[in-house]
C-alpha cells in the first residue's frame, strides 16, 4: 500500500473515532489535516530558475509515485498539493476536480481545487496559499471561494467557524490567530513613530508559534502582517521597495543548504537589522558589526544587496 492511501485509511479511521460524516466537514478535516503537514518547496519560488522551476513543475504532477514522494518529503507546490486533496477527497466520495488558472499566462500556471458537493454547493479551495494560514492557525481564507479570482465565500465565515469548532481547530479559549493582531493594533495604532511601530509589529509579529513551518510559509504568514500595519510606501513585498524590506539569504552548512529570513528596516538613512531566530519563533535585531560577521562566515544574500550597507559589505567580503 502506498503512503496516499494509507493517509486515506488513517483518515478515514480519524473520521470514524471523531464520528464526523458530514461531507463539508470531512472536506474541512481533510484539509486542515494536509495543510499543517506540508511546506511549500523554495526551490520552485522565487529561487529557482527557469529551468529548475519547470522541471519541479513537471514532477508535482498526478502522477501517483510523485505524488508520493511528495508525502514522503512534506514539500509540495501548488500543483502537487491540489492533486493530493482531489486523491484523498475522491476517496471519500467528495467531487472534486483540480484546475488550471486560466488567466496564469505562465508555462506554469497556478492550480487549484473546484468542489461540488452532494447538496449543489460549488467553491473553490486553494490549499498552498492556506498553508500558512493552517500552520499559524489562522482563518483559512482560501477555503470556501467563490471564485479564485476574488475573495468572496461560497462557505461564509460564520458556517466556516461552525465547522472549525466541531474539528476543534478552534475552541472557546483559543480562537483564530490572526483576529488577535488587534491587540496588536491597540499598541501599533498609537506608535506615530515609524522606526519604534516597525520594531514592535516585527518583534511581535508570531503570536502563533511557528517552529515547525517551512521558510516560505513563514515568510508569506510574515508578509501578511506587515501588510496589515503598513502602507505600499513604507513596505512593498512585490516590488521590495518600502522602507521595510524582506530579504532571503542562506548558509551552507555541511552541505545542507538553511534559508533565513530577515528584514531591514530604513528610517532616516539608519537601517536596523532584524534576523528570524526559529528556536524563539520571532525576529530579533542584530548590530551591524555582528551583520559583517556573519556575512565573512559564509551568509549569503539572493540575488540581491541592502543598498544602504552595499559598500560595507563589498569591503569586508
Amino acid at each position: 500500500m502506498n503512503n496516499l492511501d494509507k493517509y486515506v485509511e488513517e483518515i478515514k479511521d480519524e473520521l470514524k473515532i471523531r464520528n464526523i460524516e458530514d461531507e463539508l466537514e470531512i472536506i474541512k478535516f481533510v484539509y486542515l489535516d494536509l495543510g499543517k503537514n506540508f511546506s511549500f518547496d523554495i526551490d520552485y519560488l522565487p529561487f529557482g530558475n527557469n529551468k529548475t522551476r519547470n522541471n519541479i513543475y513537471k514532477y508535482h504532477c498526478r502522477n501517483i509515485d510523485d505524488l508520493n514522494k511528495c508525502m514522503d518529503n512534506k514539500l509540495v507546490i501548488c500543483k502537487s498539493v491540489s492533486y493530493i486533496l482531489e486523491y484523498v477527497l475522491s476517496n471519500f466520495g467528495i467531487n472534486i476536480k483540480t484546475l488550471k488558472d486560466e488567466l496564469d499566462t505562465r508555462k506554469t500556471p497556478h492550480v487549484f481545487n473546484l468542489i461540488k458537493t452532494s447538496d449543489g454547493r460549488k467553491f473553490c479551495v486553494d490549499l498552498q496559499k492556506d498553508m500558512y494560514n493552517i500552520q499559524t492557525h489562522s482563518f483559512t481564507s482560501n477555503f470556501g471561494l467563490k471564485s479564485i479570482y476574488n475573495t468572496q465565500l461560497a462557505i461564509n465565515r460564520s458556517e466556516q467557524e461552525k465547522i472549525d469548532r466541531k474539528l476543534g481547530y478552534i475552541t472557546k479559549d483559543n480562537y483564530y490567530s490572526d483576529d488577535y493582531l488587534y491587540l496588536l493594533h491597540s499598541i501599533a495604532d498609537s506608535i506615530d513613530d515609524f522606526k519604534t511601530k516597525a520594531e514592535f509589529i516585527i518583534e511581535n509579529i508570531d503570536i502563533y508559534p511557528t517552529k515547525k513551518m517551512g521558510y516560505m510559509d513563514r515568510q508569506w504568514h510574515h508578509v501578511d502582517v506587515l501588510k496589515e500595519f503598513f502602507n505600499s510606501k513604507e513596505f512593498d513585498y512585490e516590488y521590495n521597495s518600502g522602507k521595510i524590506k524582506i530579504y532571503d539569504c542562506y548558509k551552507d552548512i555541511n552541505g545542507v543548504r538553511k534559508n533565513i529570513n530577515f528584514i531591514t528596516v530604513l528610517d532616516k538613512n539608519d537601517t536596523t537589522i532584524y534576523v528570524y531566530n526559529e528556536k524563539k519563533s520571532k525576529f530579533c535585531k542584530i548590530e551591524i558589526d555582528n551583520w559583517f560577521n556573519c556575512i565573512n562566515h559564509g551568509l549569503n544574500i539572493r540575488g540581491k544587496t541592502i543598498n544602504t550597507l552595499r559598500p560595507k559589505i563589498y569591503n569586508k567580503v
